[in-house]
């Protein structure tokens, strides 16, 4: 997988709902084939902040110098860019074996954020809804370490700060939250670096639902 990390330069105030934008910028930039291929991608998923766009993916994509966001009137211009690339084995490496483990975990959520439950989006995150969402993800991008009838009992949220915010899409609008929520740890070693590795994971797979059209965008801690 390679992430994208680009700088970006722009007028007037930023929106959260700019990722729906400029994923859809970027689609119609792309050759139909590559963007056809986009869509069969294991793991693909992309969020703007005020100051970088992310974009993480399996396929080589070539980028424009600038995209335009036509719902919102904004040039989107991408400045300095930065590639980094990983595999299974690496991650699982670092963070199973060669890393220190951490018992606490900070989770901050960049752009809103939310989940399904019962067909209903969910607006606070549980711990079972963040490990859950963060295994299934995991589970969807690796081929070797597949975690199988993961039962995370050893874990809690121990401190937050979160508040409700908007995502726009093309046609309608999500209740989601942004913050952060503190994870506090326990019990084997190898059962936490497990979910010391599922969550770092989340940085490169976002969390929650619509994390290719914006949305569930996390810096871990």
């Amino acid at each position: 997988m390679k992430q994208y990390r680009f700088k970006i330069k722009y007028e007037g105030d930023y929106s959260y709902s700019w990722g729906y934008a400029i994923y859809s910028a970027f689609l119609e930039g792309l050759k139909e084939e590559s963007a056809d291929g986009l869509h069969k991608c294991k793991l693909f998923n992309q969020y703007i902040t005020p100051t970088e766009w992310i974009i993480n993916t399996e396929k080589d994509y070539s980028f424009k110098d600038s995209y335009f966001l036509h719902k919102f009137d904004r040039n989107i211009i991408l400045t300095e860019k930065n590639i980094e690339n990983i595999n299974e084995q690496h991650i699982a490496d670092k963070y199973l074996i060669s890393e220190p483990y951490k018992k606490k975990i900070r989770i901050s959520f960049l752009t809103p954020t939310t989940f399904k439950k019962d067909g209903e989006h969910v607006l606070y995150p549980t711990i079972d809804l963040i490990m859950q969402s963060l295994t299934n993800k995991w589970n969807e991008w690796a081929d070797e370490f597949v975690l199988e009838d993961m039962n995370w009992d050893n874990c809690k949220i121990f401190r937050y700060n979160l508040r409700s915010s908007l995502f726009h899409l093309k046609n309608a609008r999500i209740q989601g939250f942004t913050g952060y929520v503190d994870i506090l740890f326990w019990g084997s070693e190898s059962m936490i670096r497990l979910a010391n590795m599922v969550c770092n994971f989340a940085e490169f797979s976002g969390i929650g639902i619509k994390a290719a059209l914006g949305m569930g965008g996390v810096r871990i801690e």
